[in-house]
């Protein structure tokens, strides 16, 4: 009986990192650590492998829990097939600024969890406190935000590539445009160093 309830906690878990990654929102670390914890105490963990396994949900649970992707696809669809006017394109690189700025907030927020997390995770790992079994998956989160942080570069990075050829293909000059994509270049390097430093706490453990 215990098992299956574990298994329900652990679907709700999986629920509510879905619902993030389609709302946005930063609720999903904080849900994420609650069910994580209490699945693992009704597996018959321990305190301090269930606080660690709670902590592995939590920590870059906000925005970390997606990738750009899916939004700057939405945008990119809204422009097709008004590429050559200029308020469309204003309106498009504008709108993809929007959404990586909000994720660069978010992510930087998410890397204070997650380094104060880790920092956790080393003193455990010199003290020989963790279990391996938690430790992977400590690894294995991060892994997941790792590849999420760099798919919202390669999308950033689509982005640009699409307004370049399009600036080469048919050059519509406007102050307002080349503003946006100066903004849009600042951004994307915005992400790239914030998903180094993540990659830098990864490294850690």
């Amino acid at each position: 009986m215990t098992g299956k309830f574990a298994a329900m906690i652990l679907m709700l878990l999986t629920a509510a990192c879905a619902t993030q990654q389609q709302t946005a929102s930063l609720e999903c670390g904080v849900a994420g650590a609650g069910l994580g914890f209490l699945a693992c105490k009704l597996a018959g963990g321990s305190d301090a492998t269930c606080a660690a396994v709670g902590g592995v949900a939590a920590a870059g649970g906000g925005v970390l829990c997606y990738s750009l992707s899916s939004n700057l696809e939405k945008h990119r669809k809204e422009l097709a097939g008004h590429e050559n006017n200029l308020d469309a394109r204003i309106a498009y690189v504008k709108a993809v600024n929007e959404d990586s700025a909000r994720y660069n907030t978010g992510m930087k927020k998410d890397l204070v969890a997650i380094t104060q997390h880790t920092d956790t995770v080393v003193q455990q790992i010199g003290q020989k406190t963790i279990d391996q079994q938690t430790l992977a998956k400590e690894r294995s989160k991060l892994d997941t935000d790792l590849k999420n942080a760099n798919d919202s570069i390669a999308a950033q990075e689509k982005s640009i590539n699409l307004m370049r050829k399009l600036q080469a293909d048919n050059n519509l000059q406007d102050p307002r445009l080349a503003q946006e994509l100066r903004d849009q270049q600042m951004l994307l390097e915005q992400t790239r160093q914030q998903t180094a430093a993540l990659a830098s706490q990864r490294q850690r453990i």
